[in-house]
């Protein structure tokens, strides 16, 4: 003779995973706000969404607002909820920072957790991050940089910093003995074997620049100091204003292709072997 118990018909205490469709972007809590309410309230990444699909879950399984757990089938019909993130990355002081690994319109399966009350959701923590660096970088070096979140603009958040690290030894950056400027950007990827936050793209000083002599350049003159008057294809060599050394063009027996008057105009391209800028068009005296 057969008996109920032969029917499983339900696990109390079996995991409950359901398929989310958020309808907004992971919320960080603003490291500003730390100690406030709502940063003691809801430490973790957070976002609505609605639920599309859910494995089955307890008769007396609550939301933290106290109602009972439904699933209406379809994100459509399905009331919002709070969703968390609590594998996010976090800083030395046990915040959780970085880039949301999810945004509005995404889909992310879920995990009831029973001690904490709320569905979490089961997805590591994002290894990329946009930097800005603070210090300068000195090739095989490490350096201090801010994290660089998309706010309508790419802004630094100066409430993350973090070491980034040249593995390659300048190699990626295609330069030689010489530093990349703090406010240079990249990405940067965390190497779980290293331990390092490791970069994998990095800002390059502008390929090109337009000038003006600030004062005359001679034919007989190695270089020239400029303003840099317009600059593409990377980030302002001269940031301060200090004027900038510009290489001539040897031509053999101390002599040079290129002559200007102070306030001339020219063009000047970045050779990254050298860490210089050669001329390569200039007003005649």
């Amino acid at each position: 003779m057969t008996t109920a118990s032969h029917y499983p018909h339900h696990e109390p205490h079996a995991p409950r995973v359901a398929l989310f469709q958020l309808t907004s972007a992971l919320v960080y809590p603003d490291l500003e706000d730390a100690g406030t309410e709502h940063f003691t309230v809801e430490p973790t990444p957070y976002a609505t969404a609605k639920q599309v699909w859910c494995h089955h879950f307890d008769p007396d399984d609550e939301t933290p607002a106290g109602e009972p757990l439904r699933s209406y089938g379809g994100a459509a019909n399905s009331r919002e909820v709070t969703v968390y993130h609590p594998a996010a990355r976090r800083n030395t002081q046990g915040y959780a920072v970085g880039h949301p690994a999810f945004h509005e319109g995404d889909r992310a399966f879920c995990l009831w957790n029973r001690q904490s009350g709320r569905w979490e959701i089961l997805a590591p923590p994002l290894d990329v991050w946009r930097f800005e660096l603070k210090t300068a970088l000195q090739p095989g070096q490490h350096a201090t940089a801010y994290l660089l979140p998309f706010d309508e603009t790419y802004a630094e958040n100066a409430e993350v910093e973090f070491e980034v690290y040249d593995a390659l030894v300048g190699t990626l950056r295609g330069r030689a003995q010489t530093d990349s400027r703090p406010g240079a950007q990249g990405h940067a990827r965390y190497m779980p074997d290293s331990g390092r936050w490791e970069i994998t793209a990095m800002q390059q000083p502008a390929r090109w620049i337009r000038f003006a002599l600030t004062a005359t350049m001679l034919y007989t003159d190695m270089t020239g100091t400029t303003e840099v008057l317009e600059y593409w294809d990377g980030y302002d060599p001269d940031p301060d204003g200090e004027h900038l050394t510009v290489r001539n063009c040897a031509l053999g027996s101390s002599r040079y292709l290129f002559a200007g008057a102070e306030g001339a105009v020219g063009l000047a391209c970045y050779n990254p072997e050298q860490d210089r800028y050669h001329v390569v068009q200039l007003e005649c005296p």
